[in-house]
């Protein structure tokens, strides 16, 4: 896939920005991660970070486009620099996103399981750190909410 230098309009949420595109003002979403929901306090942490994280490097953006998610958000891959810093990884470091990994995995190109590998490993260290909402005990991760 190729890197597109894009322009970030605004900041919706931890996962979520919208973008100045080829066809406007649009809303991204990032690929294969979740970011606790706004106004919750982790909603408004990952926001902070993302805010903090572009508004620095702003001149240096890039998304790698993976066509619409089924809200017409365009899912992406987001880098600072050529894929210098992946933003979905630093999230997951911070203990401020989780894994929304593809459930069918064998098929996808080397780059897909290397960034598969990459969130994984972040998630896991955040959680042994006990960093964001791994280190809340009363966080409950959405898919864990639904069974009580």
């Amino acid at each position: 896939m190729v890197l597109i230098p894009v322009r970030v309009h605004s900041i919706v949420d931890g996962d979520t920005i919208r973008i100045i595109h080829r066809k406007g003002v649009i809303n991204s979403r990032c690929r294969w991660i979740d970011c606790p929901e706004m106004p919750s306090k982790w909603g408004q942490e990952a926001k902070k970070f993302l805010e903090d994280l572009i508004d620095s490097n702003k001149e240096l953006f890039f998304i790698e486009d993976y066509g619409a998610d089924k809200y017409g958000r365009l899912l992406a891959d987001w880098f600072i620099g050529s894929r210098e810093l992946n933003i979905q990884i630093e999230l997951l470091r911070q203990g401020l996103a989780y894994d929304l990994l593809p459930v069918v995995r064998y098929n996808l190109p080397k780059r897909g399981i290397l960034l598969c590998q990459d969130i994984l490993m972040a998630q896991y260290e955040a959680y042994q750190g006990n960093l964001g909402i791994w280190g809340d005990p009363e966080f409950i991760l959405p898919g864990v909410r639904r069974l009580f």
